[in-house]
Formats: C-alpha cells, sequence, structure tokens
C-alpha cells in the first residue's frame, strides 16, 4: 500500500461498489431468477420476494439469480423445509445491494450466496437465519473434497453437488469486493463467513459463541471449509503461524491501519482509506475491519444449544493486509488480555495458493 498522491471524489460506500452497483430502479423487481434449468422462481407479495423451486440434489437446494438486489422495505424469503441442509445460490448478473431483511423459512437450512461481481450490505441490512451464513465473490463453491463445482457461470452438474460444500474457488484476478455497513446478525452458536477479494466491515458481525470468518484473497486462490461440531469454518493450517501476535502489531495494518478513519472509492474505484495520510488500497487480499465483531456469549445465550461449551472464535484471514480496529467483543476468556488477542487470529493465506 502506498499513500495516494491524484484527486478522488469521496463517495459512500452506500452509492457504490466499486462504480458497478447502480441504484435500484423504482418499481423493478429487485430479485429476478435466471432462465436456465435451476428452475428458480420469485414471487413478489408486496415488499416479499418468495424464493422457491430450484435444484435438489440431495440435502443441497441450488437457486440461480440473475439479480439479487433487496432494498430497505423489501424481505427475500428462501423457503426451505427439514430435509434440506444448505441452500447455495448464485447471481449471475451484477453486483448484489441488500439493505433488507433475508430470511430462511421452513428448516434449518444454510444459507450460501455467491456473487463474483461484489455484494453489499446496506445500514438496514439485516438477517433472521437458523443456521449460518456465508457470502462470497467466489466462482465456484466445492463439494466433493472440491473434486465438483457449484459454478459461478454456466451450467451446473447438480447431480454431484451433494454432502456439505468443501471450498471456495477464486479462479479470476479480478475478484469483487464485500462492504458491509449493516447489522449481520446470526444465532447463537452459528458460523458467519465473508470471503471476498477484498473485505470491507463498517457495520457489525454478531453471532454468541459462534464463528466469525472473514477472508481476503488474490485470484487463484482456494480455500477449503471445515465444519467442526456442525459449524461452517474456514480450515486453518495448524502449521501455518499468525502473521501477528500482539494487538498493537494487528492494529496498525503494517503501520497504517491506525490512521485510517473512513473508507472512501477514487474515480478509478480503487479502495481509499482516509485519515491522516490518505492509503490506496491496490491488491485484492485485504480486510479491512472497522466496526464491530461480536461473538461474546452470556450464561443464557446457549442454554440447552449442543456444544455450547465451546466458545466464539473470530478468524481474519488475509492474503496481503489486516486492517482492524477494537471493536472485537468475545468472552473474558478469548478476548484482550495482557495486550494479546486470544482465539482471534490474522493469517496470511499465500501457502495456500493454487494455480
Amino acid at each position: 500500500m502506498k499513500a495516494n498522491r491524484l484527486q478522488f471524489h469521496k463517495i459512500t460506500a452506500l452509492s457504490l461498489i466499486l462504480g458497478t452497483l447502480a441504484a435500484i430502479p423504482a418499481n423493478s423487481q429487485s430479485i429476478t431468477p435466471n432462465d436456465d434449468r435451476t428452475k428458480t422462481t420469485v414471487t413478489q407479495q408486496g415488499q416479499e420476494f418468495n424464493i422457491e423451486g430450484g435444484t435438489r440434489s440431495g440435502a443441497n437446494l441450488f437457486h440461480s439469480f440473475d439479480k439479487f438486489n433487496v432494498d430497505s422495505q423489501q424481505t427475500a424469503n428462501f423457503q426451505t423445509n427439514k430435509n434440506i441442509h444448505n441452500i447455495l445460490g448464485r447471481v449471475t448478473g451484477g453486483a448484489s445491494y441488500i439493505n433488507g431483511l433475508i430470511q430462511v423459512l421452513g428448516g434449518n437450512s444454510n444459507l450460501f450466496l455467491m456473487n463474483p461481481a461484489g455484494v453489499m450490505f446496506g445500514p438496514n441490512a439485516r438477517l433472521n437465519i437458523p443456521a449460518s451464513f456465508s457470502v462470497t465473490t467466489a466462482t465456484g463453491i466445492g463439494f466433493d473434497n472440491n473434486n465438483f463445482w457449484f459454478k459461478a457461470m454456466g451450467t451446473n452438474e447438480y447431480s454431484k453437488l451433494v454432502g456439505d460444500p468443501s471450498g471456495y474457488r477464486f479462479s479470476v484476478s479480478n475478484l469483487g469486493y464485500i462492504v458491509n455497513e449493516g447489522n449481520l446478525s446470526l444465532k447463537a452458536g452459528e458460523s458467519l463467513t465473508l470471503s471476498g477479494g477484498t473485505v470491507i466491515d463498517r457495520g457489525k458481525l454478531s453471532s454468541a459463541g459462534g464463528n466469525i470468518n472473514v477472508a481476503a484473497v488474490e485470484g487463484g486462490s482456494i480455500l477449503r471449509i471445515s465444519q467442526p461440531g456442525h459449524l461452517l469454518s474456514l480450515e486453518i493450517d495448524s502449521s501455518m503461524a499468525a502473521s501477528c501476535g500482539y494487538v498493537s502489531e494487528c492494529l496498525t495494518g503494517k503501520g497504517i491501519g491506525s490512521e485510517a478513519t473512513s473508507v472512501a472509492f477514487d474515480k478509478d474505484g480503487n479502495v481509499m482509506l482516509t485519515g491522516p495520510n490518505t492509503m490506496v488500497v491496490e491488491n485484492p487480499g485485504t480486510a479491512i475491519l472497522s466496526g464491530k465483531i461480536d461473538v461474546s456469549t452470556s450464561s443464557s445465550s446457549l442454554e440447552g444449544r449442543e456444544g455450547s461449551g465451546s466458545v466464539g472464535e473470530v478468524n481474519v484471514l488475509a492474503d496481503n493486509d489486516v486492517i482492524v480496529n477494537r471493536g472485537i467483543k468475545a468472552d473474558s476468556s478469548v478476548g484482550l488480555r495482557a495486550g494479546r488477542i486470544f482465539r482471534v487470529r490474522f493469517l496470511f493465506l499465500r501457502e495456500w495458493r493454487r494455480h
């Protein structure tokens, strides 16, 4: 990263995600299915969009969307049932702007949303999801130890996409951004994952006693998924050393993160960290966490839940830079103690790259 020497126009993330996200047209359907063999149907009733149909493969239900935008007064309802373990949706027609409510109704399914063009959560974005939630700008979600892929573009062989997802593939160099300004909160013990080229959180991410995973990667990467205790999480190689162990080191983002006060975009669509010294996020693989992350628990929040003795974890993984403020909240046993972060891991992923 280096100081910016050019003129730039400060634009809020609400109105721009890399210059590709236009305002949602008035009186238009915000969520539209693709006309493909996935057979997703979207029915609008007032401000609610009921998402049904799709293609079933084992305990997985797949959806394909041309557009997926949710305005502040709107609700997207993913319909499911007790036999569906994972709902996976792809978006092919451009970046998504989500500023309303996303729900999963009828069962306890995990929800995966994949859009390589980028995903923006506005300040009114919120969740009502009974299980885990994953948002990615990957070009594919793997199955069977990544031998088969749910592709973001093109035709899929759904019959081979069975079992739980096993990884994310980022096969293009121009990776989409994920920006959050909303309150993305899950039920106690669940997992929330944001993975993309650059991930910026200015809102709140929370799951009491669950896992919060943020991964920012460069093109050519593959991230593997593990499900310890039936929670979705990014697999971390125990042989890899943390890139930083002390709060003072992690917070600086290689010496500049503590000076940044806001995020903006320049006229070319580059991410700007503005403050006393303006910096440009030039490459993918940067995680910027200036909002709040909360995995703290209380005695009642996990009462009666299987595996409730475990504590929450925050995993921040990046190919290049990790820039984070002090807005991470966890139980005293895993929070900040004597200047060190416990169970809040900051790792570089270069050893994971696979071309």
